[in-house]
């Protein structure tokens, strides 16, 4: 029949029977001829999905997505002109689904000589805000499983790492046998999604037109479908990085067969379902990190799998099939025969596919396709060019003398380069806990307190990984070795900017394993006052009664933590510095900011590059998490607009006035406020607040009252590093006779600090190397020393009876001291031996 040409594609509507656990959705396609045509697709859910506590808001909003979805095979029959639906979306949305159509059905263009710019355009209404839900999260994985070597990798990765994961098929039309084994043989759980396409869009006799769908997206709906009506927090694919790789360019567009199995569409797709659905499900593959070859080694190691499996479409067909696992002459099963024969013994790999593909003649055109030295990359899932050259040359030996090894060997340049290249491990949305899956080896880039727990966490949940530590103590040449490890994980103390290959850090393990797991994360960070104000919080939710755990730069290292059983009520406390939170991808539940200014700029490099790294506490929250700030820092205030989350401003100082608050100075009733906000949020009752506060004891070396010598009260308050938070020092004790001043020089602009001195009418100062000698203090009895012997005694002969001598440096003290705890300790130490 004459194909009529289309007009209008409609998205009319979709029918809920929950009772029956089915959806129908629900086209129609008006013709130029002004025929109309109706087509209904249903989907079967099977066991015993949860509709009712996902809520109809919910419900809707996923059926809505797959109706999108699934309408793009319906869609293409007539590739229409016009589109259109009745859903109030966001332009956001639109943008994505155009995305969608256009990408994804950029292969069926172009075999079929159309131009993508009559791709669908989605309209939207600009009123519309993203409206989302939050659900109870824990670490349970869906695997999507389809018979092929990928999905049996991720699931036994999984299976191997002690996942609690079940499998997922999409069945379309008709059962599949080789799934059925495969998920025999996997010894998983499973759950079938039925798939019932209208008939009238497989009947090819319809004239519709024909050609390739991005399959994938529609798995990636239902996937998240999937875990929300059964409780799943996890969907993982099994998409490889060679995936990325286009076959053409078309019209300006880069054709990609694999677009939806792509990181470019897991990305879009990942920020749709955050920003439009829910944050609280997550789709990931688990081999983005890995080239196709590098998948096909581990699978070798799961020899019982080889009767069963295959990759060939042949078998996965509507309308066709040709018995056997593998036909032998297509793209898929040549470029899966290329694979096998660099692990495998010849002998296996004829076994697996029934003929030995390299001698055949006949698909020496094939080959060149997959190699790289044809026409094009065949329209299939396949691999790159460079891997397809690397198997062929690891195979070589074994298969000496074939046709396909005599034609196309030779002209494979530069081997043993294009072998690094391929088996090197490359970037992943996988949750960071989850990115050592299948890694050979992995090393610790720095190696401290943290290092130490984060090897114990390393040993205990991945046995089968190779660690080894890169730490410029044992060897200055340390960071010249990162190429030889599949993934490092950094210290926060050493620059992003100096890790060369994929990494990961403490931090990010830390917030995506307990995030999976459902407990509350409270993110406490600043220039000043995270130490006191993460204690404090901790100190008032124990008093309270929760079960609530301080880590962090502050307490134990997160991951020392981690490998206990943690119950779910468990509430963890994090003190985040800017070197943690630069590179961080997680936000924690509460972010909580005490203030903001100019600091670690010899880190960071910029200002803003500091800042920057102080706002990713709140630039991964959503909507449900929320964000504590003090409001007298314009900084801060300025971050309100741009936070998806709920902001709440400190409670008013004022509030606290009749509290018998121990910690000093102004800055600590910041401090104190910033934590009553926090507890208030987390309905812990005002009086228990208050005698939590009234009973807390405040931080070492943070205005610590050392003791009273020879008429002289001296407060160690080694943890002022800037000259900001010494200037707060001063005006909290107002009546400092001699100070102590200077340490490594950082740059900083003491001329503030200068004026304040001189306001307080300060008398003595000691001045530490290098930064004291950029200090200008007129008129003061000055000592310049590296000494703090010498520094103390200086104090008592010259501190007037009644004064307080203190040390609070205004620079960081790596100059002369390890750390700020060891000056600390050394300044009392001095103080209690003079005072004998």
């Amino acid at each position: 029949m004459q194909k009529a040409k289309a007009i209008v594609f409609e998205f009319t509507s979709f029918k809920f029977e929950p009772e029956n656990k089915l959806v129908y959705f629900n086209y129609k396609t008006k013709t130029g001829n002004c025929q109309e045509i109706l087509f209904t697709e249903k989907i079967e859910f099977e066991q015993n999905p949860d509709f009712e506590s996902a809520g109809k808001d919910l419900q809707d909003k996923i059926f809505q997505c797959l109706h999108f979805a699934l309408g793009i095979s319906y869609y293409k029959a007539h590739c229409a002109s016009i589109v259109r639906h009745n859903y109030k979306i966001a332009k956001e949305e639109a943008n994505f689904w155009n995305s969608v159509y256009k990408n994804g059905l950029g292969e069926f263009f172009f075999k079929n000589q159309i131009n993508p710019k009559v791709s669908p355009k989605f309209s939207f209404d600009k009123k519309v805000k993203p409206q989302i839900t939050r659900l109870f999260k824990n670490n349970k994985f869906f695997v999507g499983v389809s018979g092929g070597k990928d999905s049996i990798v991720a699931s036994e990765l999984l299976k191997e790492q002690g996942a609690d994961a079940m499998a997922v098929y999409t069945e379309t039309q008709k059962p599949s046998e080789l799934v059925d084994k495969v998920l025999e043989v996997l010894g998983f759980e499973s759950l079938k999604i039925k798939r019932y396409l209208d008939q009238k869009i497989i009947d090819k006799n319809n004239g519709y037109l024909q050609g390739h769908i991005p399959i994938s997206a529609i798995y990636a709906f239902l996937s998240i479908a999937c875990c929300v009506f059964y409780k799943r927090t996890y969907f993982v694919a099994s998409n490889e990085y060679s995936s990325n790789f286009g076959n053409i360019k078309y019209k300006g567009q880069i054709i990609n067969h694999q677009w939806s199995k792509s990181l470019e569409f897991e990305r879009l797709f990942q920020k749709y379902v955050k920003d439009f659905i829910t944050p609280d499900v997550y789709y990931f593959s688990a081999l983005r990190h890995f080239y196709e070859i590098r998948i096909a080694e581990i699978f070798c190691r799961y020899k019982k799998y080889f009767p069963y499996f295959s990759s060939c479409n042949k078998n996965f067909k509507i309308s066709e099939s040709h018995g056997h696992l593998w036909c032998g002459v297509c793209p898929k099963c040549a470029f899966a025969f290329l694979l096998m024969s660099a692990f495998l013994e010849k002998q296996e790999v004829l076994k697996i596919f029934g003929k030995n593909m390299l001698e055949d003649a006949t698909l020496l055109p094939l080959f060149a396709d997959i190699l790289g030295f044809g026409k094009i990359k065949p329209f299939d899932c396949v691999g790159t060019f460079d891997e397809s050259r690397v198997a062929l040359y690891l195979a070589k030996d074994k298969f000496a003398g074939a046709v396909v090894v005599d034609k196309f060997l030779p002209k494979i340049k530069n081997p043993e380069k294009l072998t690094k290249k391929v088996f090197k491990t490359q970037a992943s949305n996988a949750p960071d806990y989850l990115k050592f899956l299948g890694v050979k080896n992995t090393a610790l880039l720095g190696f401290g307190r943290e290092g130490e727990a984060t090897k114990k966490y390393l040993e205990s949940k991945f046995p089968g990984v190779k660690i080894e530590i890169l730490d410029k103590k044992s060897d200055k040449n340390y960071l010249k070795k990162q190429n030889n490890f599949d993934i490092l994980v950094k210290t926060p103390g050493i620059s992003k900017e100096k890790v060369k290959i994929l990494y990961t850090t403490a931090t990010n393990i830390f917030f995506s394993e307990t995030k999976s797991n459902g407990n509350k994360i409270i993110g406490v960070t600043g220039s000043k006052g995270k130490s006191t104000t993460a204690s404090l919080i901790c100190h008032i939710l124990q008093q309270s009664g929760k079960n609530a755990v301080l880590l962090g730069n502050i307490g134990l290292p997160m991951l020392s933590f981690i490998t206990n059983n943690n119950p779910k009520d468990t509430i963890f406390v994090l003190e985040l510095s800017s070197y943690q939170l630069d590179d961080i991808r997680y936000s924690p539940d509460i972010a909580v900011v005490t203030n903001l200014f100019r600091e670690h700029i010899d880190y960071h490099k910029t200002e803003n590059n500091y800042y920057n790294a102080k706002k990713n506490i709140i630039n991964f929250q959503t909507a449900g998490d929320v964000f504590i700030f003090n409001p007298e820092n314009k900084k801060l205030s300025a971050w309100v607009k741009s936070a998806k989350s709920k902001a709440i401003p400190s409670i008013k100082k004022s509030a606290l006035k009749d509290w018998k608050i121990p910690l000093i100075g102004e800055h600590n009733l910041n401090n104190v406020a910033t934590a009553l906000t926090v507890a208030k949020e987390l309905g812990i009752e005002d009086k228990k607040i208050k005698l939590a506060v009234e009973s807390f004891k405040g931080l070492p070396h943070r205005l610590e009252f050392v003791g009273e010598f020879s008429s002289i009260k001296f407060y160690d308050d080694a943890i002022s590093t800037t000259p900001e938070s010494t200037i707060a020092a001063i005006e909290s004790l107002k009546n400092v006779g001699t100070i102590f001043l200077g340490g490594q020089d950082r740059g900083y602009n003491f001329s503030q600090l200068e004026k304040t001195i001189k306001k307080y009418k300060i008398e003595n100062a000691v001045l530490f190397p290098d930064s004291g000698n950029k200090i200008k203090l007129k008129a003061l009895n000055i000592l310049k020393t590296k000494s703090m012997q010498k520094a103390v005694e200086f104090a008592y002969k010259n501190t007037k009876p009644g004064k307080i001598c203190l040390l609070s440096c205004a620079s960081p003290s790596y100059s002369l001291w390890k750390d700020f705890e060891e000056k600390g300790e050394q300044f009392k130490k001095f103080v209690k031996e003079f005072a004998k």
